[in-house]
């Protein structure tokens, strides 16, 4: 069984849908949305070329100070300090890989010796600590497949569980980017979209049903779903250990 989530799928379908998100949520221009459509659509979407990284630094500069990966949450300080670090990387670097928020306390326990001890981890003689991310790999790292989607279609095939899931104030890789791919897998629905529902009988979000994927998005959860709403990313982690379908009602 698989379970993604936010995750890079497709070049193409995530270029477009996250420029979609941008626009439709009104941090980007009418203007910026057309450059980004065509300089980037057809351009990867982690490697970006001289035209769609014009377009992309323009992009981001409209953002404003908020955080990309919990567009409605505050902005992440942290970032600021780093400044100097993160202009140094390339685009998409600067933008979608660095949740300094996140990183900070993730490399704090990460590097912890109680942690390390409990993973098994750190047992060789290195003396670098545990870092989120080598930069030696950012920095050379030049390929990356353009979809995955052929690669779910196979494991589809041999019978593996896939849920992918979105948080829905995430800007980096939107729901709508991910909505795409999955349309463009072709897949069978044996249950229409609908609301599910969490512990507190609120809507927790959206979910449809296909042949071989559950699609899931998590209302009001950033990038990192389970660090911004941890009670409906509990909820879904255990309807998917289920293998059952997130409920549209408290009684089911």
């Amino acid at each position: 069984m698989e379970q993604l989530g936010n995750p890079l799928l497709d070049d193409y379908y995530d270029n477009i849908g996250s420029h979609e998100y941008w626009w439709n949520h009104g941090l980007i221009s009418e203007s910026t949305y057309k450059e980004l459509k065509r300089s980037c659509s057809n351009d990867t979407f982690l490697f970006p070329k001289d035209g769609c990284n014009n377009a992309l630094s323009g992009a981001y500069e409209e953002f404003g100070n908020i955080n990309p990966y919990n567009i409605y949450g505050p902005p992440c300080n942290a970032i600021s300090t780093s400044n100097h670090r993160l202009a140094q990387l390339p685009l998409p670097w600067r933008f979608r890989g660095n949740d300094e928020c996140v990183v900070m306390y993730t490399r704090r326990y990460m590097n912890n010796r109680r942690v390390q001890k409990a993973l098994h981890a750190h047992l060789t003689p290195l003396r670098h600590p545990w870092t989120t991310c080598s930069s030696a790999i950012r920095r050379n790292w030049t390929d990356s497949p353009k979809s995955m989607l052929p690669i779910i279609k196979q494991l589809i095939g041999a019978g593996i569980r896939i849920w992918i899931f979105s948080g829905d104030t995430d800007a980096v890789l939107p729901l709508t980017a991910t909505r795409y791919s999955i349309n463009a897998l072709s897949l069978a629905t044996n249950i229409s979209w609908y609301a599910w529902i969490d512990d507190q009988a609120q809507v927790g979000g959206w979910s449809e049903v296909y042949k071989g994927l559950t699609y899931v998005t998590v209302r009001g959860a950033g990038h990192e779903v389970p660090l911004t709403q941890p009670q409906r990313a509990l909820r879904l982690f255990r309807y998917f250990l289920m293998n059952l379908p997130l409920p549209s009602s408290l009684s089911d």
